[in-house]
């Protein structure tokens, strides 16, 4: 896609990150998010262009939040949504296919003290999950190797 196109669509980009695709050196997908744009009436959303070159004819969305901060933070996590439907196994700075790097938000309906307690959980799982692969190491390869099953059974089913 010619620069030009980019820049009219996207704005002013303040964010570029490119990956690549495991098994095709030559395929680059590159990520786009432009500079929020202040609302054009009075109390009206602000707006993020997100667009993303190399995943079919391309992905290109307009995400709106109440403030500068929410759109790009909203943009951000639609961002790793599209990648992630692409199906494709997408690496970002020679990490494992769908590591992408980009903001996972925790966010609830049901208001703060649940947001807050979904964010204590996520820490926990993730610090339980951290003692597990550190037993897991110190265990040996058979342990090792029944990790790696099950990663790979909880990979084929997110696909």
């Amino acid at each position: 896609m010619p620069r030009e196109r980019i820049d009219e669509r996207v704005g002013e980009p303040i964010a570029v990150r490119r990956y690549a695709v495991e098994d095709q050196p030559d395929r680059e997908i590159v990520l786009i998010i432009g500079k929020p744009l202040a609302p054009r009436k009075p109390h009206g959303d602000w707006r993020c262009a997100v667009l993303i070159v190399g995943i079919g004819d391309g992905v290109f969305h307009v995400q709106e939040g109440v403030d500068a901060v929410q759109a790009l933070q909203l943009a951000q996590a639609f961002a790793k949504q599209a990648l992630e439907a692409s199906g494709l196994p997408i690496t970002w700075n020679g990490g494992e296919p769908g590591a992408l790097g980009l903001y996972c938000p925790i966010s609830s309906p049901h208001g703060l003290w649940f947001q807050r307690l979904a964010e204590q959980a996520f820490n926990l799982a993730v610090e339980a999950v951290g003692h597990i692969l550190v037993e897991a190491k110190r265990q040996g390869s058979e342990v090792r190797e029944r990790t790696g099953r099950a990663r790979s059974r909880a990979r084929s089913r997110h696909k």
